[in-house]
């Protein structure tokens, strides 16, 4: 039952992908579906799931289960690297998606974006980026997006924003989904 759920989300992000990018001529699809078989880079970004409150909390129940919806949508997904802030609660949110594909976790300084952002553009493969309300977005935008709406820093906590990259590391497409 799970695959076949993981298989359904994964070919809805296909699906949209297609879709958003079949209005740009010049734009090319990617095949979230198998493994390592585009010359695109794909990053996802989303910010940290649900979290109690306190400094540098943990994630809630609620959180804790996002994370395990986040990684039962990535797990068709063969990923290559694993950021996180230095925090609890996105640490939390991306650790089981990076056992499930046998990744260490990576930590980058939210305050340093626009250097993040230039140093995502040097990797290869999928990477998974989990940042902050105020950080997420703005790294869709660092990475060459239109400007995205704010997120809402006490409610919302199912942004998957998926950036395709060309081999020139040109963004073929941007689609925001929620989980």
């Amino acid at each position: 039952m799970k695959q076949i759920i993981t298989s359904i989300l994964i070919g809805l992000m296909s699906l949209m992908s297609i879709s958003i990018m079949a209005q740009s001529p010049e734009s090319t699809s990617v095949d979230l579906n198998h493994k390592g078989a585009t010359s695109n880079h794909v990053i996802f970004i989303v910010r940290h799931a649900e979290k109690n409150a306190g400094k540098n909390p943990s994630l809630s129940a609620q959180g804790q289960l996002r994370a395990l919806r986040l990684a039962t949508v990535l797990s068709a997904t063969s990923l290559q690297k694993v950021y996180t802030t230095d925090y609890n609660r996105t640490r939390e949110t991306a650790k089981q998606v990076a056992q499930d594909q046998h990744l260490e976790l990576s930590v980058y300084d939210p305050q340093h974006m626009a250097n993040f952002a230039q140093q995502l553009l040097t990797e290869q493969g999928n990477i998974l980026v989990v940042g902050h309300s105020n950080t997420s977005t703005d790294l869709v935008e660092k990475l060459g997006a239109k400007q995205q709406i704010p997120i809402d820093d006490a409610s919302e906590f199912d942004r998957l924003y998926i950036v395709t990259l060309n081999a020139n590391k040109q963004i073929v497409s941007t689609v925001l989904l929620r989980y």
